[in-house]
């Protein structure tokens, strides 16, 4: 969490939801951080299209399922590991963040966002 919270800290451009989720930027070739919890993925990401990230996924307390789409990465999430994936986006605009391993009651509003667009926006 501690990691998640500094990039917010420094990256943040913006807030979206009536939740107020920070939308952050943050610089191409970086370690990025997303955490699942009941029942959000947090922050929003805005990654550049043709750019590497290192995605480091945490579990603040259940199993989650990170399912990507359209793009179909999909893994578990498991509190007290940190899924490490390394991706280079290759199109613009939004792609949705999906729980896909029951967490439950509010599971089926567990959906984030991760906003790929041209460099230099």
């Amino acid at each position: 969490m501690a990691k998640t919270q500094a990039m917010v800290n420094e990256f943040t451009v913006g807030t979206e939801t009536d939740q107020e989720i920070p939308v952050v930027r943050p610089p191409p070739g970086s370690d990025v951080y997303l955490i699942a919890r009941l029942w959000q993925w947090w922050p929003i990401l805005e990654l550049e299209r043709g750019q590497t990230y290192r995605l480091h996924i945490a579990s603040m307390d259940w199993q989650h399922g990170f399912s990507l789409q359209p793009v179909n990465i999909n893994t578990q999430i498991l509190p007290g590991y940190e899924m490490v994936l390394t991706v280079t986006p290759d199109t613009d605009g939004d792609q949705t963040i999906i729980c896909n391993e029951f967490c439950g009651i509010g599971h089926h509003t567990m959906v984030g966002k991760i906003r790929i667009t041209e460099g230099g926006s």
